[in-house]
């Protein structure tokens, strides 16, 4: 009994540590904006307990649009169509007349004026990830959490081909269009101000989502004609320690589970078919439980984050769904590594109920129809990924460091998706042993 004292209660003061420390992105993707995919050396960690810290940074500029197409970011969220904008801010303030107090006429009331919003994020910190083998009954316990800094960057492009044929003429010549797209800029801007959206830039620091969960472990030596195979079954919880969007800002996002509580299962396996030669597979799933925040909600057609209505609104998301399968070829040269690795990641329909107490003005939640069921179809979204990763492990190269130190290196290149931003994500780090 001392001597299991002795192993187990450092090590468990050890890991209450770990999760003091300050820095945030829980490793596992329930996000549309950003990939954050977990190493599979978090999973698979043969019994040796380690803490790795690494950087990352992730940027994006464009994104798969629902339906497959390639927009901008903001587009995830519906099409941008000045006319709908305004009538939702005319619903919350009838006096409000943008065109009016631009033009001082209504020949452009009720136009379609279609704008391309583009969207440039970039995403710098630094991300803890802990595990510990617990030396009893194969059980394993460890922690994610991640620091970062954000940057958005938020541009509107006038879509003339898509807007009021009053915009297409023959007989316009490049000064008209040229005054017309300075004028309908300048709607949108005055629109925009009355909304009370504050500015086209956000940058924000701050912790990402904690992700803390048990896993258990069990390696067969040589059986099935392999040299060994490594399950492990892992159990976690997602706690939303990260910030999210602000409803005065459109170009502002959420971070991981968007202010949700979460609970994941994965399953990984590991076939080691022969010496350095490894073939795994990781099935998850994972679950984020309803909440109730103040969002925009759209009053008709316009896309949430350009609403004017804003209100308590029940959110309860869709389940997401992840199949990865990779492959490692190990001993390259003395203890280096490649792994190569793909990542199919599915988010169904996510729900959402106006709590508002006084619902005078209606949202597009009240009056029903088709536009629910189009609306809750935006929030779906598949992702794929490719992942690039290089490991050096000091210990196989007979360098005798202490911690035995293992660097690696990856890159996350999205190939493919639906409703998702295409985000590319480098990262550099270190696993330390003890």
């Amino acid at each position: 009994m001392n001597t299991l004292r002795k192993k187990f209660i450092p090590k468990l003061l050890l890991l209450l540590f770990a999760l003091q420390v300050p820095t945030a992105f829980a490793t596992h993707n329930v996000s549309r904006y950003f990939p954050f995919i977990e190493r599979t050396e978090e999973y698979i960690i043969k019994k040796r307990s380690h803490l790795t810290p690494s950087f990352f940074y992730v940027n994006a500029s464009s994104a798969h649009r629902r339906g497959g197409s390639t927009g901008g970011i903001p587009e995830l969220w519906g099409m941008y169509d000045l006319k709908d904008v305004i009538a939702s801010l005319q619903a919350v303030n009838p006096l409000a007349d943008p065109i009016m107090a631009v033009t001082g006429n209504n020949a452009l009331a009720n136009r379609s004026i279609q704008f391309r919003p583009r969207e440039k994020v970039g995403v710098v910190g630094l991300q803890l990830n802990y595990e510990q083998d617990l030396h009893f009954a194969g059980f394993q316990v460890g922690a994610s959490l991640a620091v970062m800094n954000l940057n958005a960057t938020m541009g509107y492009n006038f879509d003339r081909e898509h807007s009021d044929p009053i915009f297409n003429s023959i007989f316009l010549t490049e000064r008209q269009k040229t005054e017309q797209d300075l004028l309908v800029d300048k709607i949108r801007r005055v629109t925009h101000d009355t909304i009370g959206f504050t500015s086209n830039i956000w940058n924000e620091a701050g912790f990402g989502d904690l992700d803390v969960h048990l896993r258990w472990n069990h390696i067969f030596d040589h059986v099935l004609l392999m040299r060994s195979i490594d399950i492990n079954a892992q159990l976690g919880a997602i706690v939303p320690t990260g910030f999210t969007s602000e409803i005065n800002m459109p170009g502002s996002l959420s971070i991981g589970s968007n202010g949700h509580w979460g609970l994941y299962v994965d399953l990984i396996t590991a076939l080691e078919l022969k010496p350095d030669w490894t073939l795994g597979f990781i099935f998850g799933w994972a679950h984020l439980f309803p909440h109730t925040r103040t969002l925009q909600i759209p009053f008709n057609n316009e896309p949430a984050i350009f609403s004017s209505i804003v209100g308590r609104v029940r959110m309860k998301p869709g389940e997401t769904f992840k199949i990865s399968p990779f492959f490692t070829l190990g001993n390259l040269t003395d203890g280096l590594d490649f792994q190569v690795r793909y990542t199919y990641l599915r988010h169904s329909d996510d729900v959402w109920t106006d709590m508002r107490s006084d619902k005078t003005i209606q949202s597009y939640l009240q009056r029903g129809g088709d536009l629910i069921a189009q609306k809750e179809n935006l929030s779906r979204w598949r992702a794929q990924y490719v992942t690039l990763q290089l490991t050096y492990d000091t210990k196989i190269a007979m360098k005798n460091y202490t911690c035995a130190p293992v660097l690696f290196a990856g890159y996350d290149i999205p190939i493919g998706g639906n409703g998702i931003a295409k985000a590319h994500q480098f990262t550099v780090g270190v696993e330390l042993h003890f």
